[in-house]
């Protein structure tokens, strides 16, 4: 589980872009709000929203929400050339926000447990006509793609903080290690903002749903 963090990242950048024509007019501003933590707090003025993640959790650094093509390469249930091709989109379009991890990766390898985490990020959609049932129906064909072993549940929406989600999870065999996913998706401002909670047990799944929980909207 060594490469888990770049994992995640890897798996969440294939699966959220919009596929569409014009990218370079949907550029993330040099001004844009990544929002700030305190304490264990995340808070985003632009989104219009807070959540609070455990005192004891990691909260991963801009290096670690970083991805790499190399690190792409190594993950060999992945289709690379549809990665690739992904990758390069989501490096003009999208903006990782958040990553939070039940254990820093170090602590993970030590105890030799998986890493149940929730990463945030958001696209720049203004310009393109898209609903949100479209979006999310071009996020499960990016994971076809992407990854072909891939197994999709149905469509179903949440509501968390009075507002309401699309949602679909996800399951898969990566480097042998069985994992599931939740997508979490809702289109305010100009942006697609994307939720993914990754684990591989129901324990693991109400931890990271606890959490979304204290998701409240200013």
């Amino acid at each position: 589980m060594k490469k888990f963090v770049s994992l995640s990242v890897a798996l969440f950048l294939l699966f959220t872009v919009f596929l569409a024509a014009g990218c370079n007019s949907r550029k993330i501003p040099a001004n844009f709000d990544y929002g700030t933590w305190t304490g264990s707090t995340y808070r985003n003025d632009f989104f219009g929203f807070s959540f609070t993640v455990p005192g004891d959790w990691h909260i991963a650094s801009k290096a670690e929400m970083a991805i790499t093509t190399q690190e792409v390469q190594e993950l060999d249930f992945v289709n690379l050339e549809e990665a690739k091709r992904i990758q390069k989109i989501a490096d003009v379009t999208s903006a990782p926000l958040v990553f939070v991890m039940r254990y820093t990766e170090e602590e993970a390898l030590a105890k030799e447990e998986f890493n149940p985490n929730i990463m945030l990020s958001v696209e720049n959609i203004s310009g393109v006509k898209v609903t949100r049932d479209k979006y999310v129906e071009i996020s499960r064909q990016n994971a076809r793609k992407a990854i072909p072993s891939i197994v999709l549940k149905p469509n179903t929406t949440k509501k968390i903080g009075g507002a309401e989600f699309a949602s679909f999870e996800s399951s898969f065999s990566a480097n042998g290690v069985p994992i599931k996913q939740e997508y979490l998706i809702y289109l305010k401002n100009g942006f697609a903002m994307i939720f993914a909670l990754t684990w591989m047990d129901d324990s693991e799944k109400k931890q990271l749903e606890d959490i979304m929980a204290t998701l409240t909207w200013q």
